[in-house]
């Protein structure tokens, strides 16, 4: 009993016939190097955890569609250069279905002083490419804090 249990928590080999991760453990390391990134301004990493087509639904926004748009959004809200601001992503909830995973989370972005500059809720659909990775496909997001406006001067 104990060795059908032990062989049967193991990720067997996925659709493709590699040895499948979970969507949840891939996800989680995304978000580390994502944090990363954004810390050191790095908007291409981050833009690298989506698919090419992707969407990327935020509030007062119109929609964006595409890695490398969504690249440049995540450049303008302060992905690159980032200047010590903390991106901090705790995902709450993923629901895997063989090549496809849904997520339901929040996130919260800082100033290098700890002060909270926006927060709020999101839901990523995320799927498995063909060579294995998990790609954020969708993602839609909700502000508990809204961005803040920079003000004039470059004053906060």
């Amino acid at each position: 009993m104990a060795m059908l249990l032990i062989g049967s928590s193991c990720a067997g080999p996925d659709a493709f016939g590699r040895r499948a991760h979970s969507a949840r453990d891939e996800i989680g390391a995304t978000y580390k190097a994502m944090e990363k990134a954004f810390s050191e301004g790095n908007a291409e990493v981050i833009a690298a955890s989506y698919t090419e087509d992707a969407e990327w639904f935020a509030p007062d926004v119109p929609m964006i569609r595409g890695r490398a748009a969504i690249g440049r959004a995540w450049r303008d809200a302060g992905g690159s250069g980032g200047a010590g601001k903390r991106l901090r992503i705790d995902v709450a909830e993923v629901d895997q279905d063989e090549n496809r995973a849904n997520e339901v989370g929040r996130f919260t972005i800082s100033a290098p002083d700890g002060d909270v500059l926006t927060a709020g809720t999101y839901l990523a659909v995320w799927a498995r490419e063909s060579d294995g990775t998990w790609k954020a496909r969708r993602e839609m997001l909700n502000w508990d804090i809204p961005p803040r406006r920079p003000e004039p001067g470059g004053v906060r």
